[in-house]
């Protein structure tokens, strides 16, 4: 498996138009979570699936988490810087045409944030599946028509009722592109694939419009 910039991963390259799809999984996962819903919502386009750096309950995280659950905001800036070098990295190295999409779940949803707004430049939107914000006091940067498409689970036992809303408000405040869906599911996958399927369309209404496609080999 591929090593650059910090992380290891697995990449599938094809000649799509399509932007590239960086897929950061949960707390505990790995590299593999993501490849599928990926597969779904833009079968054609080129995926990145990054390993997180930080060993955890079993598997990976890409920052670390207090004794308390909160975040270590230290660790999620130094971890974000390190994210952004790897999206330069890859653009480059793997000569990306376009500024690739963050696809980020749980633990890999609240980076995908953090790099937003580090660096919103150097991606062309983010689908955030039960984010929390990385930054719940603290106005966002201008964002003006960055696509974002946040879906968040009703019964999430790992989130408050406001974490959602509240992130979703950030983005809109700063004039973020938001799409915003609750859906009745809890933090994994809603079982009648409505993840997959409000995703597939965003990308297509967002970044297909005017892009021609050709299947690439795995």
């Amino acid at each position: 498996m591929p090593q650059a910039a910090g992380f290891y991963y697995d990449i599938r390259q094809t000649s799509s138009e399509l932007p590239p799809l960086i897929l950061l999984h949960g707390s505990g996962g790995t590299e593999a979570d993501l490849i599928d819903f990926s597969e779904s919502i833009s079968p054609n386009a080129t995926y990145m699936a990054l390993r997180g750096g930080i060993p955890w309950e079993g598997g990976f995280a890409f920052f670390r988490r207090n004794p308390d659950r909160t975040l270590d905001e230290n660790d999620l800036n130094v971890r974000t810087a390190d994210l952004c070098n790897f999206i330069a990295y890859a653009s480059s190295h793997h000569g990306f045409h376009r500024a690739p999409i963050l696809v980020g779940y749980s633990n890999g949803a609240i980076i995908s944030a953090s790099a937003i707004c580090h660096n919103a430049e150097m991606t062309s939107g983010a689908i955030l599946l039960r984010p929390l914000s990385p930054s719940p006091d603290k106005e966002f940067p201008a964002l003006a028509n960055y696509p974002v498409l946040i879906l968040a689970g009703q019964f999430d036992n790992r989130r408050s009722p406001e974490d959602a809303p509240i992130i979703e408000e950030q983005f809109r405040r700063s004039r973020a592109c938001v799409s915003y869906h609750m859906l009745p599911t809890g933090h994994g996958w809603h079982e009648a694939g409505f993840d997959q399927a409000i995703a597939k369309s965003w990308v297509k209404n967002h970044f297909a419009k005017n892009s021609q496609t050709v299947s690439g080999n795995k």
